[in-house]
């Protein structure tokens, strides 16, 4: 049957890139008797008959001569770049040697070995990105551990604070409590006063042991300077000593009568520059 011309073309193409095969005949010993085809395509060139072949010919060294009935060699490059599957067996007129073109076979198979070679050096690849991923990982989940205790830890310790600043501020909010439930009972006088000198608050007890009005309080008219007796500065006298010991002090009313009157002062709690003074008037308990 005539093969079509695009068929016959392609065959052709086939043949111009495999090699035709060639042959070499020794006998026993593996003296070279005879040779043909295309030798020279798979770099075999300068024989010499009568001379031993595995001296000619490179992979026939050591391979002859040949134990048993046939011998095959597959894929033996016979020159760079050029592959050829061997194929050796006795006949009546010695031991043939037969050649034939594995080129195109020794390629593909180059090619599937590169291609796992390569498959392998990215599975390799993948496993170290994989190990390296999981490390970075394991550092990132240490680290985020270590972050949660001492979030815990600093969480810890701010509720501690705020407990404790609750507690101060319930404790202060207490002894407020106290000392305001003593200056609305009037049972001693108190008053606050400024480094100025001026008495910015004051109990109904205390005006009334200095015989002044609250008005006279909100007018400004209450100052140490004309509540105290003659010869005493205790505006002075507070601010250089910051507190004062229970003791008699000499006092004027508004209306010009002394009194004496148990007096004492300390620093309001957070100022250095404001006082809290405690009058009484023991004039009684003489």
């Amino acid at each position: 049957m005539e093969l079509p011309k695009p068929v016959r073309e392609f065959i052709d193409l086939l043949n111009e890139e495999t090699l035709e095969p060639a042959y070499l005949l020794v006998n026993e010993a593996g003296v070279l008797l005879e040779w043909g085809g295309d030798l020279g395509g798979y770099g075999i060139t300068g024989l010499q008959a009568g001379r031993d072949a595995g001296e000619q010919v490179a992979f026939l060294s050591g391979v002859l001569p040949v134990e048993g009935k046939n011998l095959s060699l597959p894929r033996v490059q016979t020159r760079a770049g050029v592959f050829a599957d061997i194929f050796l067996f006795r006949r009546e007129a010695g031991i043939w040697i037969l050649l034939l073109d594995a080129t195109a076979e020794a390629r593909r198979r180059t090619r599937w070995q590169q291609k796992a070679y390569d498959s392998s050096l990215r599975a390799s690849d993948l496993e170290r990105e994989t190990e390296a991923l999981a490390h970075v990982n394991s550092l990132l989940e240490e680290a985020v551990k270590q972050r949660t205790v001492q979030l815990r830890q600093t969480i810890d310790q701010l509720e501690h604070e705020l407990a404790e600043k609750e507690r101060a501020e319930t404790a202060l909010r207490e002894s407020q409590m106290r000392f305001l439930t003593l200056y609305d009972a009037n049972i001693i006088g108190i008053t606050f006063w400024d480094e100025s000198g001026r008495l910015t608050e004051a109990n109904s007890a205390f005006l009334d042991l200095v015989g002044y009005e609250r008005g006279d309080l909100v007018a400004g008219e209450l100052r140490w300077d004309r509540i105290t007796g003659p010869g005493q500065d205790l505006a002075a006298e507070l601010r250089d000593t910051f507190a004062l010991r229970p003791s008699l002090r000499s006092f004027v009313c508004k209306d010009g009568s002394p009194v004496s009157l148990l007096f004492s002062a300390a620093p309001q709690k957070g100022s250095m520059k404001k006082m809290v003074c405690f009058a009484l008037d023991i004039s009684g308990y003489a």
